[in-house]
């Protein structure tokens, strides 16, 4: 949980990709001709890609597909697999799609695949298809390395995602963490769905609190050294690190900026923690908050105009938030004695924050507007520290229950959580990646 109560200040200061090508075969975008209500879902039949052989079964990729499409909130795929498949086999012995046919199985939508594998190259031929138009939406080709059909599917989820409901699509996206299974915090990065799990740090110390860059290619965090703590950044694609802030004391919850050319930092180097803001190479700090109170945990709004951070000013950890070249605060939370860890959604409307509920932590979201609360977790088990995606529809928080605390995702429409992460060890502090 991104606070600085006393006892956590006197903690901190005494611890001191694949490059995937994409073949357009199509015109411009075609968006799906289908109403659809608020909450109502697209129903699309997912049969198995034909030419999957080797290392790569046709069964796993379309369990992934079909998971990149439930998960992104906008489809329901047929469950009725057996029927999918024997209406595929007509459509390939017939050398025609039978739009009756799969329209008598409920679906609205197609995506029917050919693989091939050639040498060193895996190559995908999608097509995906409106039943009730009985027409083609768009054909594209995907290559990769067999070893990476994984993202292979992601990529043909997203475009799925974006040709049909104008939405991004949060397949290809990356989850950054902290997690203790080599007995060390170190941080780790994930697919969104929780696979392919990578070391990305080998400290030997703590390592927490990440912060991805706008293009994904480097990662901030805080890195405590026998000597106290810093900010560092490190490059995912050379492990190079370098320093951001090493100001005596505290140097906690780095953001990077939407844009990437600045940070906001928590320093307690004037003696009290407040917020600044810095260069993303470490130079030019310039304090925005003044006061007694303890100011933390601040992050930017996604235009970079504003930012939100916590507070204890009120006599409790409360979210505010401020204009990026500091002003006046606006306090936004007022439900509660104990709201920490603002993320601040990539649409702009709401803030993602951990409010202590009936003695138990929950995630919430503030209207930033209208400062409406709307609680999004609920039942056992300590629920902090969320991440916004960058559909500004789904979240990544933490979850300790019984002694161990692992990633969970949640769809804020349909709140339903999705446990991530099972294996040994505790997985806190998530960051999604943009």
């Amino acid at each position: 949980m991104r606070v600085l109560t006393k006892s956590v200040i006197g903690v901190l200061l005494c611890a001191a990709v694949l490059v995937l090508g994409v073949r357009d075969a199509a015109a411009p975008e075609v968006y799906l001709s289908i109403t659809k209500g608020f909450g109502e879902k697209i129903i699309v039949a997912v049969p198995l890609f034909a030419g999957a052989t080797g290392t790569v079964r046709d069964e796993d990729m379309r369990s992934v597909l079909s998971t990149d499409l439930e998960y992104s909130g906008h489809f329901s795929v047929v469950e009725n697999l057996g029927f999918v498949d024997e209406t595929e086999a007509d459509d390939r012995s017939s050398g025609r799609v039978a739009f009756p046919e799969w329209l008598a199985l409920g679906a609205e939508v197609l995506v029917k695949g050919d693989v091939q594998s050639r040498g060193t190259e895996l190559a995908l031929e999608a097509q995906v298809y409106d039943l009730g138009q009985g027409r083609s939406i768009f054909t594209k080709r995907y290559v990769a390395q067999p070893s990476q059909w994984r993202a292979l599917v992601h990529q043909l989820a997203d475009d799925i995602v974006h040709n049909l409901t104008g939405e991004q699509g949060i397949a290809r996206s990356r989850i950054a963490f902290s997690s203790n299974v080599t007995g060390t915090k170190e941080i780790y990065v994930m697919d969104y769905d929780g696979e392919n799990i990578r070391r990305v740090t080998k400290d030997g110390h703590a390592a927490m609190y990440p912060s991805w860059f706008p293009d994904n290619s480097a990662i901030a965090y805080t890195r405590f050294r026998a000597f106290g703590q810093e900010a560092v950044v490190i490059g995912l694609s050379t492990g190079a690190v370098r320093r951001l802030s090493w100001s005596p004391g505290l140097n906690a919850f780095t953001s990077i900026s939407p844009k990437g050319g600045e940070a906001l930092i928590t320093l307690s180097r004037d003696g009290n923690p407040e917020i600044y803001r810095l260069r993303a190479d470490g130079s030019e700090p310039r304090r925005l908050t003044h006061g007694p109170s303890t100011e933390s945990s601040p992050c930017w709004s996604p235009d970079g105009r504003r930012i939100a951070f916590v507070s204890d000013r009120s006599g409790s950890p409360q979210i505010y938030v401020t204009n990026a070249a500091g002003g006046s605060d606006e306090r936004m939370t007022y439900r509660g004695s104990y709201n920490t860890s603002p993320d601040w959604s990539p649409k702009g409307n709401l803030i993602a924050y951990t409010a202590r509920i009936e003695g138990t932590y929950q995630i919430c979201t503030v209207d930033v507007e209208t400062k409406e609360v709307t609680t999004l977790t609920t039942g056992g088990g300590n629920k902090e520290d969320p991440s916004w995606a960058a559909d500004g529809r789904h979240v990544v928080y933490s979850v300790r229950s019984k002694k161990k605390t692992d990633l969970y995702m949640l769809d804020i429409h349909d709140l339903v959580p999705v446990r991530l992460t099972s294996d040994a060890g505790d997985h806190e502090s998530p960051a999604w990646s943009r």
